[in-house]
């Protein structure tokens, strides 16, 4: 059985928020996902949290809901000075957290092969991110049997994480729990720092 780890990121890694989140959608079958793909509206710009309207995002997190999965997350706050995060900007921000997401995200599946996909960004090259998981995966004792870096537009995986993680920073930047509650029972680990 081949496990999923589908990964994305909401909020900025500079000082434009105060919060920077990154969740992980995990599944041990990607048909499992078939419902929740179905849900994704259907636009001409690429679905998104951000471009979703509220009927739109809670019909994609709702499907999910009712699917086997769980979602890690990490959720920055970048003006607490007791945070292991602090200090950190840009590329080194988003290479820890990501590092830190894959290690608690493969902890949970360990012993079993697994495929990652990471949204496409810039602050990760593809080299460092299969470094990454290839140490990560045989430390959990995982077989890592893919790591690609993928735009939304091309890996529904990678969308529903997009909401997934639009909900939650919605929740830290905006104190808006009406999309994370919907959630609440699939987050197996979720790290406020």
């Amino acid at each position: 059985m081949t496990w999923l780890i589908a990964v994305d990121e909401s909020g900025d890694l500079g000082s434009d928020s105060r919060f920077f989140s990154m969740a992980a959608i995990i599944t041990k079958r990607v048909r499992h996902l078939d419902p929740v793909f179905k849900s994704i509206p259907l636009k001409k710009d690429e679905p998104k949290f951000h471009n979703s309207n509220e009927f739109e995002i809670k019909k994609v997190l709702t499907a999910l809901a009712e699917t086997d999965v769980a979602i890690v997350s990490i959720t920055v706050d970048k003006h607490d000075y007791d945070s292991v995060y602090y200090d950190l900007r840009g590329n080194k921000l988003y290479k820890r957290v990501l590092y830190d997401l894959l290690e608690l995200s493969l902890s949970s599946i360990s012993g079993h092969d697994v495929i990652i996909f990471l949204d496409r960004s810039r602050f990760v090259s593809l080299e460092e991110l299969q470094s990454m998981a290839n140490d990560l995966s045989a430390s959990h004792d995982c077989t890592l049997k893919k790591c690609e870096k993928h735009t939304s537009n091309q890996n529904k995986c990678i969308q529903i994480a997009d909401y997934v993680v639009g909900s939650v920073n919605r929740y830290y930047e905006n104190d808006d729990d009406r999309f994370a509650a919907i959630l609440s029972k699939k987050i197996s680990l979720a790290r406020k720092n």
